[in-house]
Order: structure tokens, then sequence, then C-alpha cells
């Protein structure tokens, strides 16, 4: 599916957890996107990753460092949660169609995003700044 259509289905909730579940090519995975539906934050953070190399590929091979150790951590929680909790709570989203696991990945997702958003201003502020 091209990005055009997916960014079409994004804004009309159209989502589904067939589409959201299903498996990225290779590329993808190598990405570290695991399935079709991490996409949706994960590539907009590696394209910002290689924008900042244009700049400094010092900065942006701390940012590939944040990058993994966070998706990594992220992965772990997420696993760990999957394996011993439960899922009652469904957060309101405009993606109705979705069920809760893909709900809880997007919103694991947008919570890793803004981690590593975080860290990479403190490391441009500690490296640039001082």
């Amino acid at each position: 599916m091209s990005a055009i259509k997916v960014i079409k289905k994004i804004k009309s909730g159209d989502l589904t957890d067939k589409w959201f579940y299903s498996k990225p090519n290779l590329f993808l995975r190598q990405l570290h996107i695991y399935v079709k539906g991490d996409a949706l934050v994960i590539i907009p953070i590696w394209i910002f990753i290689l924008v900042t190399g244009f700049f400094s590929w010092k900065f942006m091979l701390l940012e590939i460092g944040v990058f993994l150790t966070l998706r990594g951590l992220g992965e772990m929680i997420y696993w760990l949660l999957q394996q011993f909790g439960e899922k009652k709570y469904r957060p309101s989203t405009s993606h109705k169609k979705l069920g809760n696991n893909a709900i809880y990945i997007l919103y694991q997702l947008s919570g890793f995003r803004n981690a590593f958003i975080g860290i990479v201003l403190a490391l441009f502020v500690l490296i640039y700044l001082f």
C-alpha cells in the first residue's frame, strides 16, 4: 500500500487490524518495524535521523543509539506487559476499526517517540550548546 493511501486511511479513521498487524517487508523489518502499524511512527523518526545526518554524522550516530536503546526497551516492556498484564482499558481514539492491541501499540510507540525526541533534544543541548 502506498504512503498516500495510508495517509488517507489515517485521516478517515479507516485503518484496520488486518493492515495494522500485517507483516512488513524485509527492508522495514531491518528498521525495527515489526508490524505495518509500527511504520506510522517509526518511519518519521528514521527520516528525522537521516536528515540530521546531513548536518552532523556524529549526532546522527547518537540518535541511532538512542533509537535502538528505546526501541529495545519499549519492546521488552510491551511484551512483558503482554505476558503478565490484563487488557481492560481502551483509550478513546478515532481509529474505531482497530482492536485494543493495535491501540496499545500506537500508544506505546507515541510514548517511545516522545522519549526519543526528549533524549535527542537533551543530547543536542549537551553536545552543541555546552
